[in-house]
């Protein structure tokens, strides 16, 4: 015998938070496995769900969702809580990837560079330094030869 499907709308709430974006689900009777989370390549975020209810009767839902413009879509997770019989799914955002440190860093500790660039201003430091020795030289010992001469 097929299966019949009843279409039900499960309450939610969506929080903005600083780190991240949550959508909590109301799911009485919802195990993991009755569940999907999909962001699709269109940007929506799909939440589904289906379950038995008894024999051939099945319940389902279908809820979309935009997430923000600054939501890291590979870090979106899903927990179930059978306790509070809620689905919550978490929208770390771009903001939220900034955590606090233990301590302060310094200037230098927080340029991101990789070793070529690196090298390139190491060079053009020793280059620059050599340059400014050389001039201090030529003006110190013939800037002397000049002024003798005359």
């Amino acid at each position: 015998m097929a299966r019949s499907y009843q279409d039900f709308e499960p309450d939610h709430h969506y929080r903005k938070g600083e780190v991240h974006d949550i959508i909590e689900l109301q799911v009485k009777d919802f195990r993991k496995e009755h569940l999907k989370v999909n962001f699709g390549s269109n940007g929506v975020l799909t939440i589904t769900g289906e379950r038995p209810v008894e024999g051939h009767r099945w319940i389902r839902f279908r809820k979309e969702f935009n997430p923000p413009k600054d939501c890291k879509s590979n870090e979106i997770r899903a927990r179930l809580s059978s306790a509070k019989q809620q689905s919550d799914v978490a929208m770390p955002t771009e903001n939220g990837a900034l955590q606090p440190t233990a301590g302060p860093k310094s200037f230098v500790s927080r340029l991101k560079m990789g070793r070529k660039t690196a090298m390139k201003v190491g060079a053009s430091v020793i280059v620059l330094a050599l340059l400014f020795a050389v001039l201090f030289y030529v003006l110190k010992y013939y800037a002397t030869m000049i002024i003798v001469d005359q």
